[in-house]
């Protein structure tokens, strides 16, 4: 009979390259609080060989549009191990918790996990990926309160953290997932120090180009940050962000990407000169659509743009871009955008028919011949 106090961490789906940083955490808060703990992970409904009567089960969450995946490893967890205390958290149970209450009569934790937040995530856990980028945060929280943002619910209050100790020295790269690094008190003294650490450090959340000035990027640019991003979310920023990239582009020949927010409140307009000035500033341009906190995994149109623009432009990243990022070429983005508003909404609704004839031929054919329908096409 094994004495030793068991512990399961759950990871329901595994969407990104990232393992869950939450998870690892706790893992370490674990271990610390019993010496002797066996700590097991599995991915979805799983049973780790081993695991036989754990003490706490601990779940987390991502995407709200996975959150029946969420339940369904609650349910698994309950079935087998009832006497188990569950716990349930990260960001989609977050924002919907009264929905996991009703599936699974839990409740769950909303925010961050004090008694894990201050501990260093557990590198041994990497729930399948292959890491080569220590994970932090050197702030929690944001300055700001952007209407589109889930982060002040999560995370209500901006504070600096002692992060140092997340530093696995083992990982050549940093990934730094804080919401406005520019904004933190700590700015230069972190400077310093990731630059003794001597690695590549991406601000993987992107950078408040509102908030990058030339002292401040004469500091940060001192790091190794690659590439450089940055946020264009409204054509109110048009300035600031122009400006951003342009003092970038002086100090550092690092690539540069910038995070476009669409079907928020825009319009198909509003957009394409977004990503026509990004692209005119001959960097990369990286869209992203904005879904509300639902069960449903489609993009509800806005009311400005319509599901055939919507799907129209996702046709076209899908298929003319890797990873859905336009690249700076102009000869290739008015090739395929069009070098104005309408031109930009008639590609992208050809784009859609296309891809509606398209699946129209494939559902008249059986499986066999789709090889040749992509072929003929």
């Amino acid at each position: 009979m094994n004495d030793k106090p068991q512990f399961l961490l759950v990871e329901p789906v595994a969407k990104t390259q990232y393992p869950p940083l939450g998870l690892m955490k706790i893992s370490t808060m674990l271990k610390q609080k019993y010496h002797d703990c066996q700590i097991f992970t599995a991915i979805g409904k799983d049973i780790p060989q081993g695991l036989y009567n754990p003490e706490e089960i601990y779940i987390t969450s991502l995407f709200t549009w996975d959150l029946n995946s969420v339940v369904d490893s609650i349910l698994f967890c309950q079935m087998f191990f009832p006497d188990a205390k569950i716990w349930v958290g990260g960001i989609g149970a977050s924002l919907m918790p009264e929905y996991i209450f009703e599936k699974t009569g839990i409740m769950p934790h909303i925010g961050l996990l004090d008694g894990a937040e201050n501990c260093p995530p557990d590198y041994s856990l990497t729930f399948g990926r292959k890491l080569r980028s220590s994970i932090t945060y050197t702030t929690r929280g944001c300055v700001r309160r952007c209407e589109f943002c889930c982060v002040p619910k999560i995370e209500p209050k901006y504070c600096n953290r002692n992060w140092e100790q997340d530093i696995n020295p083992d990982f050549p790269e940093i990934t730094i997932w804080d919401n406005n690094f520019l904004a933190s008190r700590n700015f230069e003294d972190d400077c310093k120090t990731l630059l003794k650490f001597g690695k590549k450090v991406d601000f993987n959340q992107g950078l408040d180009a509102r908030l990058y000035n030339e002292r401040r990027a004469s500091i940060l640019h001192q790091v190794n940050v690659s590439p450089v991003r940055f946020a264009f979310d409204s054509m109110e920023y048009s300035d600031d962000v122009l400006r951003a990239i342009s003092m970038a582009k002086k100090i550092t020949n690092k690539e540069i990407r910038v995070y476009a927010l669409y079907n928020f409140k825009d319009a198909p307009d509003d957009f394409f000169q977004r990503i026509n000035s990004i692209n005119l500033a001959g960097v990369w341009a990286f869209p992203m659509c904005y879904r509300e906190p639902s069960i449903e995994n489609i993009q509800k149109p806005n009311g400005k743009w319509t599901k055939e623009l919507l799907r129209g432009l996702k046709v076209i990243l899908l298929n003319f871009y890797t990873h859905g990022m336009i690249t700076p070429p102009r000869d290739s983005f008015v090739k395929i955008f069009g070098s104005n508003t309408e031109e930009f909404k008639e590609r992208l609704y050809s784009s859609y028919l296309y891809d509606k004839s398209l699946n129209s031929l494939r559902s008249k054919v059986s499986p066999e011949e789709h090889l040749q329908v992509e072929m003929f096409v």
